[in-house]
C-alpha cells in the first residue's frame, strides 16, 4: 500500500485490515497525521476522538490477531456530523445552545458502525442545528472547501464533506432534510446519498424536520456509499417511521446488468435555467446508462414548480415544534437571569 493510506477506499482499508496487510491503528495514525497537518486549514472537525479512535483500532487489531470474523467496516475511519448522538464526547449541533451537552446514549446508526468494527475520528462541522447550505453558520467554526478554501464546502453537511474529500476521513455520515447530504457531496467532489425515507433509522438524530430528515454516507467512491448502506440500514424498534423492509445487499447489486432499466428523465428539469456545463454532465450520464441497455424515457413531474414552497412551509413548521425542546429548561443554554 504505496499510496497514503488516507486516500485509499473504505473497501481497500477493510480489506487490507482483514488481509494483515496494514494494521487499524496504522490506518488510525494515518489519518490522525492527516488531521493534524491540514484541518487546521479546512476546518472540517469539531471534535478530534484520538485516544477514542486508536483505542477502537486496538480492539480491531485484537480482534484479528485472535481470528475472529470481522465486521463489514473493520477499521475504516469514520467521521460523524454533530447532530448524531454519541456517548463519547459532546453532541453539540455546531450550536452554543448545546456546546456543553453530553448524549447519554448512542444514535442507533452509531451503534450499527461500531458493530461494524469502524473507527471514530470525531465529529465533524455543520451548519447550526444543521439549517444552512454552506457550514458558515456554524457556531463554532467555518469549514473550508478542500479543493479551494476560498470557497464553502456546502452544507449542512458541509463538514462531512470536507473531511471525506481532504482524506481526513474514508466514510461520513451526514443527515440531509432538502439537500444537506447532496448539495455539500456535490460541491466538494465525493458521493453523497439521501436514503428513501425509512430506509436508515433516525434513532439519535437530532431532528431538523422529522419528515424530511434522513442520515445518509458521504464517501469518496460509490462501492464504499453503498457499504456503509449495507451498515446502516433496516427496521429499528427505537424509531417507527424506519421500514420493516429487506433491502438487498447494495454492495452486489453494483454490478447488476441494468439492461431494460427504464430512467425517466423530469423534462421539467431541464430548463434554461439548468447550467450549461451541468447539463453536459448529465447527459454524459445519460448516455452511459444507454450504452449499457438502459432505456431512457421522457416523463413529466409537473408538480415540479411548487416543490420548493412546499418544503418551506414542512421544514419550518416542524423545525419550530422540534426545536422548542431546547429552551433551557431540560435541553440548552439557560441564562442565568432568566426569569421565565
Amino acid at each position: 500500500m504505496t499510496e497514503a493510506l488516507y486516500w485509499k477506499s473504505a473497501k481497500e482499508m477493510r480489506d487490507a485490515v482483514q488481509s494483515g496487510a496494514v494494521t487499524a491503528t496504522e490506518l488510525t495514525e494515518a489519518h490522525l497525521a492527516r488531521i493534524d497537518e491540514i484541518d487546521g486549514r479546512v476546518d472540517a472537525y469539531t471534535q478530534i476522538w484520538r485516544d477514542k479512535a486508536l483505542e477502537m483500532a486496538a480492539a480491531v487489531d485484537a480482534k484479528v490477531s485472535r481470528g475472529e470474523t470481522l465486521g463489514a467496516l473493520a477499521g475504516v475511519q469514520v467521521g460523524l456530523k454533530e447532530l448524531l448522538c454519541t456517548r463519547y464526547g459532546k453532541t453539540t449541533c455546531a450550536s452554543k445552545m448545546l456546546e456543553n451537552f453530553v448524549s447519554p446514549y448512542d444514535a442507533t446508526v452509531v451503534k450499527k458502525l461500531e458493530a461494524a468494527d469502524a473507527v471514530f475520528l470525531g465529529k465533524v462541522n455543520m451548519d447550526e442545528f444543521a439549517m444552512g447550505s454552506s457550514t458558515e453558520n456554524s457556531a463554532i467554526k467555518t469549514t473550508k472547501n478542500p479543493w479551494n478554501l476560498k470557497c464553502v464546502p456546502g452544507g449542512s453537511s458541509g463538514g462531512s464533506a470536507a473531511a471525506v474529500a481532504s482524506g481526513e476521513c474514508a466514510i461520513s455520515l451526514g443527515s440531509d432534510t432538502g439537500g444537506s447530504i447532496r448539495q455539500p457531496a456535490a460541491l466538494c467532489g465525493c458521493v453523497g446519498i439521501k436514503p428513501t425515507y425509512g430506509r436508515v433509522s433516525r434513532y439519535g438524530l437530532v431532528a431538523f424536520a422529522s419528515s424530511l430528515d434522513q442520515i445518509g454516507p458521504l464517501t469518496r467512491t460509490v462501492e464504499d456509499a453503498a457499504l456503509t448502506l449495507d451498515v446502516i440500514c433496516g427496521k429499528d424498534p427505537m424509531d417507527a417511521t424506519s421500514a420493516d423492509l429487506p433491502h438487498p445487499n447494495f454492495a452486489n447489486e453494483l454490478t447488476v446488468d441494468i439492461k431494460g432499466l427504464r430512467v425517466g428523465l423530469p423534462r421539467e428539469y431541464f430548463t434554461d435555467a439548468l447550467n450549461p456545463e451541468m447539463r453536459e454532465k448529465i447527459e454524459r450520464a445519460i448516455d452511459v446508462y444507454r450504452a449499457n441497455g438502459a432505456e431512457i424515457v421522457d416523463i413529466s413531474l409537473p408538480t415540479s414548480e411548487y416543490a420548493i414552497a412546499v418544503y418551506y412551509i414542512i421544514c419550518t413548521a416542524e423545525a419550530s415544534a422540534n426545536l422548542a425542546r431546547f429552551d433551557g429548561v431540560r435541553y440548552g443554554f439557560r441564562h442565568p437571569n432568566a426569569k421565565t
